[in-house]
């Protein structure tokens, strides 16, 4: 680095940072941080406060702080408004988020089955009963399961924050040797709360991220990373996940996790 000793202020003043309040300095007013010749830093400093602003939004690092060893540990992104962490650089606000089923028994070959949020008994008389969501390609955009409503209640995720899913994987196996196509999908639905005979119903369903696990039998784990379709997800709405067996009614055993940060 260099020194200015005994160089001249009309030869170093580009080099020199002040505060752009040249008639009071520091005080408990925010001022911006400039050169000397008046060009703007990121930085505006008070008594109190220091604050780092861009000029503009098209850095994923605007603030940064590193290791010894030169790797990131901080760092701001204000270009996707993010602060990630760690020597993975993960944002701090990422989360996870997991569906279980053990045991789920298809309704029928092609009917996609909800899997519970967080896992839960075994499906069967006494336990959670299977609710299925239609047998199209998808899920049904909306559904009113009447009587068997309330088993939803252990099979929907309540969305608090604004959130983006950043990945999805998959652990599926089945119970018995014939191979088997499974699919799995994520959706985010509306649900009625307004204090009616309607609570609970769901609408304007959205695939959020899907996968397909094949040669899936009981001698094996398959695993399998989701596609996302729609990553952002606004508060207030739920999530859901749904099982498909292809091929037909044999048990199914999954484990989905997703990774997902608060926007």
């Amino acid at each position: 680095m260099g020194s200015l000793a005994g160089k001249s202020p009309a030869n170093t003043y580009k080099s020199l940072l002040k505060v752009a309040d040249e008639t009071n300095g520091v005080s408990g007013s925010s001022s911006q941080i400039e050169d000397g010749e008046g060009t703007s830093t990121c930085i505006d400093v008070s008594t109190n406060k220091l604050r780092v602003r861009p000029q503009s939004n098209n850095l994923t690092t605007t603030f940064v702080v590193k290791n010894e060893s030169g790797s990131d540990i901080l760092a701001v992104d204000t270009s996707n408004s993010l602060v990630k962490v760690g020597t993975s650089q993960v944002s701090a606000t990422t989360q996870l988020l997991s569906f279980t089923g053990y045991r789920v028994v298809p309704y029928g070959a092609g009917y996609h089955s909800f899997v519970p949020v967080n896992g839960m008994a075994e499906f069967g008389t006494g336990a959670a009963q299977e609710v299925q969501g239609g047998s199209g390609t998808d899920p049904n955009t909306s559904i009113d399961k009447t009587t068997t409503t309330d088993e939803l209640a252990c099979m929907l995720f309540y969305v608090p924050y604004n959130m983006v899913i950043d990945a999805s994987r998959v652990l599926v196996s089945t119970d018995q040797d014939t191979d088997c196509t499974i699919n799995v999908h994520l959706m985010s639905y509306d649900m009625v709360a307004d204090g009616t005979t309607n609570d609970g119903n769901l609408s304007n369903g959205t695939v959020l991220a899907d996968g397909q696990a094949t040669s899936v039998d009981r001698n094996v784990i398959k695993s399998i990373d989701l596609t996302i379709q729609s990553s952002s997800v606004t508060s207030g709405k739920v999530i859901a996940c749904f099982v498909e067996n292809e091929t037909n009614t044999d048990d199914i055993n999954l484990q989905v996790q997703v990774k997902y940060h608060i926007a």
